[in-house]
């Protein structure tokens, strides 16, 4: 079974290949009794759990498998202290990410703040909202998260209302087909 599962692998350093955790779990529970996923296809359960510890719901993980909520469910369960391993290490790297944002913000306001020009040139929404997803993501991955922020544009500005009626307008005269009426009544 061990054997069927080196497809799913990480590279690890200098092109060694360890094995996954999810894959472990899988091959262990697989050599036990009874009618479990692991048992009858161990790619499937394998791609099941690494949804579910990417954050995917139940019913992502379901369409996207074919396998019911409940398989999903019972996947779960039996797996549930591997899975909460992997989303550990998931929350750590988006920390980092979140991070390394942090500090590049920092030093790029440093720059702008020598530089009134390019300040000036700069919106604050290019510096802010990389590090404020970066911080919801690690929030999620925490489990810790109790709001979901949301980046909506904003409307289309009234030159570009403009321009898109003109556009259309362009687009009806060249479908359109020319008709000439000639009034007959008066003859």
């Amino acid at each position: 079974m061990l054997d069927l599962l080196k497809i799913y692998v990480d590279e690890v350093g200098m092109g060694r290949k360890k094995i996954s955790d999810l894959s472990k779990s899988v091959a262990d529970n697989g050599n036990g009794k009874g009618n479990y996923l692991e048992r009858r296809d161990p790619a499937l359960a394998v791609q099941a759990l690494d949804m579910l510890a990417n954050g995917d719901s139940f019913h992502t993980v379901s369409k996207a498998t074919g396998l019911t909520w409940e398989t999903v469910s019972r996947l779960k369960a039996r797996h549930k202290m591997v899975l909460d391993e992997r989303r550990a290490m998931l929350a750590e790297d988006a920390l980092e990410i979140a991070e390394g944002l942090r500090l590049l913000q920092k030093e790029k306001m440093r720059m702008l703040a020598e530089d009134p020009e390019q300040l000036a040139r700069t919106n604050i929404r290019d510096l802010t909202l990389p590090w404020g997803i970066a911080q919801d993501k690690f929030l999620s991955a925490l489990g810790e998260n109790k709001v979901t922020v949301e980046h909506k544009a904003a409307a289309p500005s009234l030159e570009d209302a403009m321009k898109a009626i003109e556009e259309a307008r362009a687009k009806l005269k060249a479908s359109s087909m020319e008709v000439i009426a000639k009034d007959v009544t008066n003859g």
